[in-house]
């Protein structure tokens, strides 16, 4: 596989990124905002999802040195602790552990899309994404490389363009950042907890580099510098984008609300704000369903090549993409 290894770290962590950014940061902000009453401990909630990401990539890191072999889960969990702990772990990410994924994203995709351009069908929408980045995935690792590149790159220049609107034209709400008297109190309670379960859903996909170790060049450097990068970058964005939306308008007016990002951008941008950033959201789908799409066949590929009896998942093609595997996700 050597002659394949064609990615090296610019993409791999375009890969970590676009993983890890999808719906959740986008979405989640309301549930907070419904049981904590400060700012400052919403933002502190983000930072600390980041910092348990970071341990989980930095713990991926070593495992990834140590062990420098596509497969993620699968592979770990097999030289870890044994093969039929990692052929359950396989097993899951085969069936459901990136197809799922794909399929919610691809749905989301759609019907944000169709917000963007009213009139438009999001089931033929979502079905005709999957279709396309699989095909563009099916071509060589080089091109798989390229593109991701190219889209995740997009995918975080509109959202730091969003950001950087947000702080240029002022905080439209006086939402106070400091730290208020009861803070540890509040930061000990449940509804605390609850609400870094979906931050914590907010930053999953920070291991993605991991999936696709045997097509990165010096992997045992460069997987662990994506995943620590990226995680690092993803917790910036997130603690910026949610200031931003706080600073955009009442926290009320987000309580218990799904679409908290249209929300805050049709406070900052008018009434136009909102289809804006239904197209920002599906435009990051895009990303996030393509590096689902990359990383998922690997899991595939290397079961493959464990198990005679599943040998057609581990076949390439000449560009070194398993494509059977790729089809049956």
């Amino acid at each position: 596989m050597e002659e394949f290894r064609k990615v090296g770290l610019a993409t791999c962590t375009a890969l970590v990124l676009a993983n890890m950014i999808g719906t959740g940061v986008f979405t989640s902000l309301g549930f907070q905002v419904a049981v904590l009453s400060s700012p400052f401990l919403i933002l502190m909630l983000w930072t600390l999802g980041g910092v348990v990401a970071l341990c989980g990539a930095m713990s991926y890191a070593e495992l990834a040195a140590a062990l420098p072999r596509s497969g993620g889960e699968y592979h770990f969990l097999t030289k870890a602790y044994h093969p039929s702990v990692g052929f359950m772990g396989g097993f899951v990410s085969i069936s459901v552990g990136f197809a799922a994924p794909i399929a919610l994203a691809a749905m989301a995709f759609g019907k944000y899309f169709a917000a963007a351009v009213p009139g438009t069908p999001s089931g033929a929408v979502s079905m005709t994404v999957v279709l396309l980045l699989a095909a563009v995935h099916a071509l060589t690792v080089k091109a798989s490389g390229r593109f991701q590149l190219v889209i995740t790159g997009m995918k975080i220049t509109l959202i730091a363009v969003f950001i950087g609107i947000g702080f240029v034209k002022g905080f439209q709400s006086p939402a106070d950042f400091t730290p208020r008297a009861d803070f540890l109190r509040e930061a000990v309670s449940g509804p605390f907890a609850v609400s870094l379960v979906f931050v914590l859903y907010s930053y999953s996909g920070w291991n993605a580099a991991a999936y696709i170790i045997n097509e990165v060049r010096n992997p045992q450097e460069t997987v662990p510098r994506a995943l620590i990068l990226a995680t690092l970058g993803v917790t910036v964005l997130y603690v910026a984008l949610n200031a931003v939306f706080l600073g955009s308008g009442p926290m009320r007016d987000f309580a218990d609300r799904i679409e908290v990002g249209e929300i805050a951008a049709r406070n900052l941008l008018g009434v136009r704000g909102g289809q804006i950033m239904s197209g920002l959201i599906a435009a990051g789908l895009v990303s996030a369903i393509s590096a689902m799409t990359w990383a998922g066949p690997r899991v595939a590929q290397t079961v493959g090549q464990d198990f005679p009896a599943l040998g057609f998942l581990a076949r390439t093609s000449p560009g070194g993409v398993p494509r059977s595997a790729l089809l049956l996700q």
